[in-house]
């Protein structure tokens, strides 16, 4: 009843206005009503938007993918070929390099194997200094090769050559020969403690 009532409150209301009165609320009312779908008109066209815009990021990153699904197949065959070269067995990088330059023709004249360092989470890094003296280019590519074309990851990470001053076609070298390995429990918790 209430709802009727109040009906019929308007109606009276709006019969005892003018003619002008009316054409002025309803031009007010026919005003609200077009700000009101304009209104949800913009939203619906901003949300809109908004969808083409993440549909168009969503594309272009899938064909992103697409692209270099290949790099990223290659990158992941190398990793995976490089943990087969890293193994389980710690390569002995002393006895290795000895048996480089014996079998290359050269003697390495002094070394100093340096402390282990962690290489993020999963690796640890092992290297030495060596010093070579009175080296010849081929004998030193021989080594170099011999160093690097082995089972085991094992690679030069530094390099310094110099000729000597007497005799030109002699090389004086001075080089960082490193191995990695996988980091055991016992490696990871001692950095845990030191950090």
């Amino acid at each position: 009843m209430a709802l009727t009532d109040k009906v019929s409150d308007l109606r009276g209301r709006w019969d005892r206005l003018s003619d002008r009165e009316r054409t002025m609320v309803s031009g007010l009312g026919l005003g609200f009503l077009v700000i009101l779908i304009l209104i949800i008109g913009f939203s619906i066209s901003g949300s809109l938007s908004d969808l083409e815009d993440a549909n168009n990021d969503m594309r272009t990153a899938l064909r992103d993918i697409a692209d270099h699904r290949d790099s990223f197949q290659k990158a992941k065959a190398k990793t995976a070929q490089l943990e087969v070269r890293i193994g389980h067995v710690p390569v002995q990088l002393q006895g290795y390099l000895e048996q480089a330059a014996k079998d290359s023709g050269v003697e390495i004249a002094e070394t100093v194997e340096r402390q282990p360092a962690p290489i993020g989470k999963k690796y640890v890094e092992r290297a030495i200094d060596l010093r070579l003296r009175k080296v010849g280019i081929d004998s030193l590519t021989k080594f170099l090769r011999r160093i690097e074309t082995g089972p085991n990851l094992v690679a030069v990470t530094a390099l310094n050559v110099r000729t000597r001053d007497d005799k030109h076609e002699e090389m004086e070298v001075e080089m960082t020969v490193s191995t990695y390995e996988h980091a055991t429990e016992k490696q990871g918790a001692k950095k845990k403690e030191k950090g």
